[in-house]
């Protein structure tokens, strides 16, 4: 499957969605596509001494302040103060549906594209590393998958490598659902039913 902007917009939701009623607040993260030539994904990992999610790889972003006016600019807010990569309105795609994280925080992903290449570099305390994963890698190496302990009812949870990183846990289950919305197949990165 190619990975283009015109493929990923018509297949994204063009308006924000409602946050699932269940979850106790909202966060948003930056999905961001770049380069036209090969498409990459912007990740972070978090930095060694945090409490929670240390050394982990994320997509950029974090709760909706009140002083944002969507959920986009939450996003793009994020974004730049996790990466320093400044981002606007105009290079929205769209969102993906927004998934519970563990701490019952409804997360939408807003999927953003440039046709150039971004490299972020770390501007908080909290992130040690940017770098650019290329989409192909997601397609080309299936990823392992192993049933959550955390998640009710069980889930499996899709792992990728690339070079020393992992990525897993909610930033997998948000990629695993953008290619399966994107390429319109449910089936796609999936395992089957649970035993």
């Amino acid at each position: 499957m190619q990975v283009t902007k015109q493929r990923v917009r018509s297949n994204l939701l063009d308006r924000e969605p409602a946050p699932l009623a269940m979850c106790r607040g909202q966060a948003a993260v930056a999905f961001v596509i770049s380069d036209r030539n090969s498409p990459s994904l912007t990740l972070c990992v978090k930095a060694p001494h945090l409490r929670k999610h240390a050394g982990e790889v994320s997509l950029p972003g974090g709760k909706v302040e009140l002083s944002d006016n969507s959920v986009m600019s939450a996003a793009l807010r994020e974004l730049e103060e996790e990466t320093g990569l400044r981002l606007t309105a105009e290079h929205s795609l769209g969102y993906l549906n927004p998934i519970e994280s563990l701490y019952q925080l409804s997360v939408t992903p807003c999927v953003f594209w440039s046709d150039d290449l971004l490299i972020g570099k770390p501007r908080e305390q909290e992130i040690a590393r940017v770098f650019s994963m290329p989409m192909k890698e997601f397609l080309s190496q299936p990823p392992t998958f192993e049933v959550s302990q955390y998640r009710s009812p069980a889930v499996w949870m899709p792992r990728w490598h690339y070079h020393n990183e992992e990525i897993w846990g909610l930033t997998a289950l948000i990629v695993r659902d953008f290619f399966q919305t994107v390429a319109a197949d449910p089936m796609i990165l999936n395992r089957p039913s649970m035993p």
